[in-house]
């Protein structure tokens, strides 16, 4: 199957996990400092990245691609992240996160 059908097809389950790691996010302690739209979209991008990873998507572009996408498809969801808490251990460790696992185990 090309890179660009693999991308299409695994759209929804990806829209759809990222929608719920940033629910995740939302719910975090309030003994945290506000999250960023830049701390919000981070969070989007990695669960993607990593979501294409797991579905053997690694080309660059398409990566690129899809996270902006699904930030247009979240945009709501996002603006709702932004003001939530977060710690700057949480963020580090979403930006070393190598699996969705790693990444679900961040925002809990």
């Amino acid at each position: 199957m090309a890179a660009g059908a693999r991308v299409l097809e695994s759209a929804g389950l990806v829209l759809s996990r990222t929608a719920t790691v940033l629910s995740l996010a939302l719910g975090l302690c309030a003994c945290r400092r506000l999250a960023t739209q830049a701390d919000c979209q981070l969070i989007v991008d990695k669960s993607v990245e990593l979501q294409l990873k797991e579905l053997s998507e690694t080309d660059a572009t398409a990566i690129t691609h899809r996270e902006q996408e699904v930030r247009t498809e979240l945009e709501s969801e996002i603006k709702s992240c932004e003001n939530g808490r977060v710690t700057e251990k949480t963020m580090n460790c979403v930006r070393a996160a190598r699996a969705t696992s790693d990444l679900d185990k961040c925002l809990r």
